[in-house]
């Protein structure tokens, strides 16, 4: 065999050899790259999960605190009505006594000047 042709035979097994190579790598990086994608896919679907459920949470937690706050202002609201009934009692209470007063007073203001 012609030295020439035996080099280029070289040559070429070693390019089909190196292409084999290159395929392999290829192949390789192929697969960690979809595992790489599979494993990303599962922990956004793990942090999706973890984040549904914070605001989940969150929604009960700020649902507790503002039927709590409405009870509060229930309760205030009830108070005031009780205080302002009160405080219309305690005037018409005063009321009828000054106008009970006043009658006294020009009772015993007639009787004085009928004397």
């Amino acid at each position: 065999m012609d030295p020439s042709r035996q080099t280029r035979d070289q040559l070429s097994a070693e390019r089909g050899g190196l292409a084999e190579v290159i395929r392999t790598e290829f192949a390789e990086r192929l697969v960690a790259t979809e595992e790489e994608n599979r494993r990303m896919k599962v922990e956004v679907a793990e942090a999706r999960a973890r984040l549904r459920l914070e605001v989940e949470r969150v929604s009960r937690e700020k649902e507790a605190e503002l039927a709590e706050v409405h009870q509060r202002v229930k309760s205030a609201i009830l108070k005031k009505e009780e205080t302002v009934s009160s405080l219309r009692k305690q005037h018409e209470a005063a009321l009828k006594r000054a106008e009970h007063l006043e009658a006294l007073w020009e009772q015993q203001r007639k009787q004085l000047l009928d004397k």
